[in-house]
């Protein structure tokens, strides 16, 4: 899905902020309980994907940016992680 992050409204771009809150959330919730108990027998992060949803945070929080809010500082950033991220589901 393509998303045009210069023509959201607000109301879109707080539906998005709480995307990436909760893809955040997910990976730092799984990141405190490794630290508190280490691997599960599914490996470190157990069946959470850590990178993938701190990374799928990062990448909605840029579409949460307007244009006028230095948004271009992080288009290289966007395209690589919209690259990395097209087959991850």
């Amino acid at each position: 899905m393509t998303v045009d992050v210069y023509n959201m409204s607000d109301a879109d771009r707080q539906t998005h902020a709480v995307a990436a809150a909760h893809q955040a959330s997910e990976a730092v919730t799984e990141l405190l309980r490794f630290s508190r108990e280490g691997a599960d027998i599914n490996g470190s992060f157990g069946d959470i994907e850590v990178v993938e949803k701190l990374l799928d945070a990062a990448k909605i929080a840029i579409e949460c940016l307007t244009e006028d809010e230095n948004s271009q500082r992080y288009s290289s950033i966007y395209a690589d992680l919209k690259h990395e991220l097209e087959f991850w589901v």
